[in-house]
């Protein structure tokens, strides 16, 4: 998959960060955003290839700042794990408001 998503991002089709997820039996999901059509998906693999167009930019930015407040206050983690979890949050988060 990530093959296939690098050929159309080197084509200018597409743009897509890599991320972790949080549960379930996936380790990765893509963010896409189709700079033809003008829409965002997240495209993601447990038993068969599912895409989600359900959640709206918007409101997954607006999880996302919820995300890394939280992540700022919390200090009951490891230093580490804290960081890189910010680290991903915050790269998401910019990956979004680039095309919005």
């Amino acid at each position: 998959m990530r093959k296939h998503l690098q050929k159309r991002k080197n084509a200018g089709i597409i743009d897509f960060i890599e991320v972790s997820l949080d549960w379930g039996r996936c380790h990765k999901e893509f963010v896409v955003y189709d700079i033809e059509q003008d829409y965002f998906c997240r495209i993601f693999f447990d038993n068969k290839y599912r895409q989600d167009t359900e959640n709206t930019p918007q409101k997954r930015l607006d999880f996302l700042e919820q995300k890394y407040k939280e992540l700022e206050k919390d200090k009951s983690k490891g230093l580490y794990s804290v960081a890189d979890e910010k680290k991903e949050v915050k790269e998401q988060m910019e990956f979004y408001k680039k095309y919005l």
